[in-house]
């Protein structure tokens, strides 16, 4: 039988095939809800064949992710003060906080969240604890034991980005790498 996969299922059967949230699915194990085909291959919801797939019901297997913000103060050394908001888009943890300076110098940055019911965070909204992200006399800095941290973010949190102290760093890129929850 040549061909892909795909031309070996009977016409009549590409018509049951329905995409289903795994919140609609009651009564039904992991590896039992994934569309059964006569040949008895699966396709799972990553597109991989076999009966499961054993990374797609891995959180990790959809990989890291990172929340960026950039900092730039124009030509000029960054100014001291609050300087704008990011939206959470999905519900995850933080693992590690980057910063990356476009040169050599000193940066403190506050992170402050809240959700956007209550917009907008303030100093009080604080997630960083007595451990804001700082480069101190250097072009970069990376922390990942995030010390007193509020690690956890919600779907719709707003996080406000907020610099403390900054000497010569004229632009400013903070990672916040996340782990999908």
């Amino acid at each position: 039988m040549g061909g892909t996969w795909l031309s070996r299922i009977p016409i009549w059967n590409l018509v049951k095939l329905k995409v289903k949230k795994h919140s609609d699915l009651t009564d039904v194990t992991a590896n039992q809800h994934h569309t059964k085909y006569t040949n008895g291959e699966a396709v799972t919801a990553m597109g991989v064949k076999g009966d499961a797939n054993p990374l797609h019901h891995d959180k990790t297997a959809l990989g890291n992710a990172s929340l960026t913000y950039i900092i730039d103060g124009a030509g000029s050394a960054i100014t001291t003060g609050l300087k704008g908001f990011l939206e959470v888009p999905f519900g995850c943890t933080i693992t590690r906080v980057t910063m990356l300076g476009d040169q050599s110098g000193s940066i403190v940055v506050d992170i402050w969240k809240d959700t956007y019911a209550s917009f907008p965070p303030t100093d009080g909204d604080s997630i960083t604890a007595a451990a804001p992200p700082t480069i101190t006399t250097a072009q970069k800095s990376q922390d990942s034991t995030l010390t007193g941290w509020t690690k956890a973010l919600s779907a719709g949190d707003i996080l406000a980005f907020n610099v403390d102290s900054c000497a010569t760093v004229e632009r400013l890129t903070v990672i916040l790498l996340v782990e999908r929850t």
